[in-house]
C-alpha cells in the first residue's frame, strides 16, 4: 500500500519525474491497495500540495532577497566604517547585487517548468486522472461509525501513552487521528487477505520508523508485532525513493537518476514540512513579546546576581552558588536571544496559509514552545512532542 505522503509528493515534482513515478506504481497495480483514510487525506490535501510547491519557488526567491539585503547591509556597515567613497561602495556591492539578481531570475525560470496551477488542479487535475484509474477498486472502505468512534478513542489513548503509530501527531491542529485510522484499516485488510504487507511511505517519524544515527532501519517493533498478532502477517516499510530504486533495478520501467533525486528531495522536504507550523499573527506577536519580556527579566536577574556576587562574603560555597546562578542566567539569556533571532528569521521567510502564517522553524524547542502557546490560546494545553 501507499500512504498519502507518497501520493501528495506527486504534486511536488516535475512532469517527467511524475510520469516515471506513476509508471512505477503501475508495476504493482495488481497488489496495490489504499486505506480509505489515506484516500480521504489525499483528496483533502492535494490542492494544498500543489500550492506548497508553487509557494516553494516564491519562498526561495524571498529567501534570496532577504539574504541579499542582509549581505548588502553588512557591506554598507563595512563601507561606512572604512570611510569608502560612493564609487568604491558601488564596486563593492555591484558583483553581489548582480549575482543575487541572476540567481533569483534562474529560480523564476525553473518555476515555468512546473506544469500545475491551482486552477488546473481544481478543474483538470492530471495526477487525479491517473490515480483514479490506478486505484479503481483498490481503495478500502471506511470504518463503520461505531468502529470509527472506538478507533478515535484508541488513537487518543496511544497519543497519551506515546504508543505507535500517531503519537507524533498529537500537536496537529487537524486530523491528529489520521495515522492510527489508516493503520487500523490496514490491519483489518491484512487479516482479511492473509498476505505480507509492504507500506510505501515518506513518513519517517519515530512513531513509525526505528532510526539509528538518523538512518532508518525498519518499522517500529510494536508495529511489526501488532501486524503479526492481528493479521498473522509480516510488515515492511520503505520510502518512495527506495521503492523506485527497486523498480529501476528490476528494469520493468524507466526510472531516471533525476527522478530518484526528486523523490529523495520530496522526502526531505516532507521532513521540513513537519517542522513547519501554521499560527495566527496574534500568537506570533504575543510569543515574540513574551520572549523579549523573558530576556529583560533574565537580564535584570543577572545584574542582581552579579552585584550580589561582588558584595558576597569571601566564602567559597556562597560564591560557587552565585557563580552557578550567573552561569544559568547567562545561558538562559543566550537561548532566548537565539529563539528571538530564529523566530524573526522564520517570520521574514514566512508564507501565508489562509489567515495564518506558515513558519519553518528548525529549532525543536522553539517550535514546540510556539505550538504550545497556540494551543493554550485556544483553551487547550498540549504536551509538545
Amino acid at each position: 500500500m501507499v500512504d498519502s505522503s507518497v501520493l501528495l509528493d506527486l504534486y511536488r515534482v516535475t512532469p517527467t519525474a511524475r510520469k516515471e513515478m506513476l509508471e512505477s506504481l503501475l508495476t504493482i497495480k495488481d497488489n496495490l491497495w489504499v486505506p480509505h483514510q489515506v484516500a480521504l487525506e489525499f483528496h483533502r490535501n492535494r490542492v494544498e500540495a500543489a500550492r506548497d510547491q508553487l509557494a516553494f519557488y516564491d519562498e526561495t526567491c524571498k529567501s534570496l532577497e532577504t539574504a541579499q539585503n542582509q549581505a548588502l547591509q553588512r557591506l554598507n556597515e563595512f563601507a561606512n566604517r572604512s570611510a569608502l567613497g560612493d564609487d568604491e561602495k558601488k564596486r563593492l556591492k555591484g558583483p553581489l547585487e548582480s549575482a543575487f539578481h541572476a540567481a533569483i531570475e534562474r529560480v523564476k525560470s525553473h518555476q515555468g517548468v512546473f506544469d500545475l496551477t491551482i486552477s488546473r488542479v481544481l478543474n483538470d487535475d492530471p495526477v487525479l486522472k491517473v490515480l483514479s484509474q490506478l486505484l479503481d477498486g483498490r481503495v478500502g472502505q471506511p470504518l463503520p461509525e461505531e468502529d470509527h468512534i472506538k478507533a478515535q478513542a484508541e488513537a487518543a489513548r496511544r497519543r497519551d501513552g506515546r504508543i505507535p503509530p500517531g503519537y507524533k501527531d498529537r500537536a496537529k491542529r487537524t486530523n491528529p487521528d489520521g495515522d492510527y485510522l489508516w493503520w487500523e484499516q490496514t490491519l483489518i485488510k491484512a487479516a482479511e487477505l492473509g498476505k505480507s504487507v509492504l507500506i510505501i511511505s515518506n513518513d519517517e517519524k519515530e512513531d513509525w520508523i526505528n532510526k539509528r544515527l538518523d538512518f532508518s532501519i525498519g518499522p517500529r517493533e510494536e508495529l511489526v508485532e501488532e501486524m503479526r498478532q492481528r493479521a498473522s502477517a509480516s510488515l515492511r516499510i520503505v520510502n518512495f525513493a527506495t521503492f523506485l530504486e527497486a523498480v529501476r533495478v528490476d528494469a520493468t520501467v524507466s526510472v531516471s537518476r533525476e527522478t530518484l533525486s526528486q523523490a529523495n528531495i520530496a522526502r526531505r522536504q516532507g521532513e521540513k514540512r513537519a517542522k513547519r507550523i501554521h499560527v495566527s499573527d496574534t500568537v506570533v506577536v504575543e510569543f515574540e513579546a513574551n520572549i523579549i519580556r523573558t530576556i529583560e527579566l533574565l537580564q535584570n536577574e543577572l545584574r542582581s546576581s552579579i552585584a550580589e556576587r561582588i558584595d558576597a562574603p569571601d566564602e567559597p560555597d556562597i560564591k560557587e552558588v552565585l557563580d552557578r546562578r550567573i552561569s544559568h542566567d547567562e545561558h538562559a539569556i543566550a537561548v532566548h536571544k537565539r529563539w528571538l533571532l530564529e523566530l524573526r528569521e522564520a517570520i521574514a521567510g514566512a508564507s501565508r496559509l489562509k489567515n495564518d502564517l506558515s513558519l519553518h522553524i528548525e529549532n525543536d524547542s522553539l517550535r514546540h514552545a510556539l505550538v504550545e502557546r497556540a494551543y493554550k490560546q485556544r483553551g487547550k494545553t498540549v504536551e509538545t512532542p
